[in-house]
């Protein structure tokens, strides 16, 4: 079993989502863990660990034999914290974005195994699809769309949070919340890249963007867009995806009863559908589940698909690419 820690989580959503992924991976054991600087929020967790093990200084579990660590944290921490556990031989499991800002990267590269928490490239019909697009089912790729909408920063008080806090969650807003989602998903699926896009974002007389359209060009030629918001009443928690080729398309939404389908030319069914998806909860758990089986796969020095140190560069770089276009296009 793989010594595992924690480092926030506490008195939010996404901590005992991560406790549960590990569990059920099978692979990691959490022998301590700093939830909050506040011992009442992380008290308010069963995290499975004796109080002795509970922490309110994260600094504490750089000396705790820890093989691995998760940085469940608000942004403009996660560098720091990355950089002392790599520096202490641990290897580190950072939820995305990489960081608050690109500056906070810098050119550092890390010595330990890193993974960063692109969870949806691990859902099974995710994985199916990349799987599609490989074996050419949907022949020359054309046409990709994502699209995504949440209401969550209409909620009173969200705005005085960390994430309504520039300083804290970085200038990104939506595009880090939901964008760097969007990007790696596609790029996973395609096996490539974006190299250019054309991006308006609006803020809504927020502090940072709410609202963001794009389109994007692919390397190979084919031609994107993302749309992705967080001030749409009543949307749900899945998103839109097409995928269209010369042979056949993948559509739908994850997250939703019937997952993504791939018809053919004439809008027939292939006989051996993508995996539908399940309860949204359920199925989002799970797919954290597959994420931490393949970051122990990587921190093993084994295969894996999971998403890494680059990959959360690479979401930075395009956060900051999208809030300079302007309605101009930019390389990425």
């Amino acid at each position: 079993m793989i010594r595992w820690g924690l480092v926030g989580g506490g008195g939010g959503k996404i901590g005992p989502v991560h406790l549960e992924a590990a569990r059920q991976s099978g692979a990691f054991e959490l022998v301590a863990a700093a939830p909050s600087s506040r011992p009442e929020v992380s008290a308010a967790t069963d995290w499975g660990l004796a109080s002795g093990a509970l922490h309110a200084d994260w600094r504490t579990l750089l000396d705790a034999g820890l093989d691995a660590v998760s940085i469940v944290t608000p942004n403009h921490l996660h560098m720091d914290m990355a950089r002392a556990f790599d520096a202490a031989g641990v290897a580190v499991i950072c939820d995305k974005p990489l960081a608050a800002t690109r500056a906070e990267v810098g050119d550092w590269t890390p010595t330990q195994p890193f993974i960063i928490t692109y969870n949806y490239s691990a859902y099974p019909a995710v994985r199916r699809a990349r799987q599609l697009v490989a074996e050419g089912a949907l022949g020359d790729i054309r046409i990709v769309r994502f699209g995504w909408a949440q209401e969550g920063m209409l909620a009173t008080g969200r705005e005085r949070t960390w994430r309504g806090d520039p300083a804290l969650s970085g200038p990104g807003g939506t595009l880090a919340d939901l964008g760097t989602h969007g990007l790696h998903l596609c790029e996973f699926i395609l096996q490539d890249p974006v190299v250019a896009l054309n991006a308006e974002c609006e803020c809504f007389n927020a502090a940072t963007p709410r609202h963001a359209e794009m389109l994007w060009r692919f390397a190979s030629g084919a031609r994107g867009s993302l749309w992705v918001s967080q001030v749409v009443p009543g949307a749900g928690r899945g998103f839109e995806l097409l995928i269209a080729g010369t042979r056949a398309s993948l559509q739908g939404h994850i997250g939703a009863p019937d997952g993504l389908q791939l018809l053919a030319v004439g809008g027939s069914a292939d006989p051996v559908p993508v995996l539908p998806m399940e309860a949204w909860h359920a199925e989002f758990v799970a797919a954290f589940a597959a994420l931490y089986r393949d970051a122990a796969a990587t921190i093993r020095g084994e295969p894996s698909l999971a998403p890494g140190y680059a990959d959360g560069v690479r979401g930075m770089d395009f956060i900051a690419a999208a809030l300079a276009s302007n309605g101009q296009w930019v390389r990425l």
